[in-house]
């Protein structure tokens, strides 16, 4: 006896089963045959064999771990082959000069996390925590709720992730190498 399914497009009977959708394998993209260049705010992709992209997005695959290895390169969402994906740079530092600036530029771009460089202050309050910091950015005032399981992660050995009330993101990149003032404050807010 068949069995009947619904065709999620159609909402009609449909006598075919269901089968996953196909497995695909990553594409490595060697650093040394591709380009990439900034045409305005565009940053446009040329691939090993010569095709032009005049539009491609980058993300990493570890964004918290890793910052320039993994990085996935796509077509973009509004574009005619929506989400497309053309492939991953394992390696960042194996691009030429002039792509490697442009990729790194647009990561720094799409991931604005600001590194505290400095802590002045951290206060607590009615179950808030208001910091003023200096970051790489400038100087930044900011409230994070004073539960620090959901909103303070250890991304690494040293480095640390602060998430605020807004949902932004802050960044100790070196405990080590902070000042006593800002590493005191960091231990006693934080239990570190």
């Amino acid at each position: 006896m068949a069995s009947t399914y619904f065709s999620m497009d159609t909402a009609h009977p449909s006598e075919s089963i269901y089968q996953a959708p196909e497995s695909f394998e990553t594409m490595f993209l060697d650093p040394k045959t591709v380009h990439f260049h900034h045409d305005g705010h565009n940053l446009t992709f040329t691939a090993s064999d010569g095709t032009h992209y005049p539009r491609v997005t980058l993300r990493r695959s570890f964004p918290l771990s890793a910052d320039n290895t993994y990085i996935v390169v796509r077509v973009p969402e509004e574009e005619p082959e929506r989400s497309h994906e053309l492939g991953v740079i394992v390696d960042c530092l194996e691009l030429g000069d002039e792509s490697r600036n442009a990729v790194e530029y647009e990561l720094r771009s799409f991931y604005l996390v600001p590194t505290i460089q400095r802590i002045h202050s951290i206060r607590e309050e009615f179950g808030f925590l208001y910091w003023s910091v200096d970051t790489d950015r400038g100087s930044k005032d900011f409230i994070m709720r004073d539960s620090i399981i959901g909103h303070v992660r250890q991304v690494g050995p040293g480095r640390w992730l602060i998430i605020d009330i807004n949902q932004t993101r802050y960044e100790v990149h070196n405990f080590e190498q902070l000042d006593e003032h800002s590493q005191s404050l960091l231990t006693r807010y934080l239990l570190l």
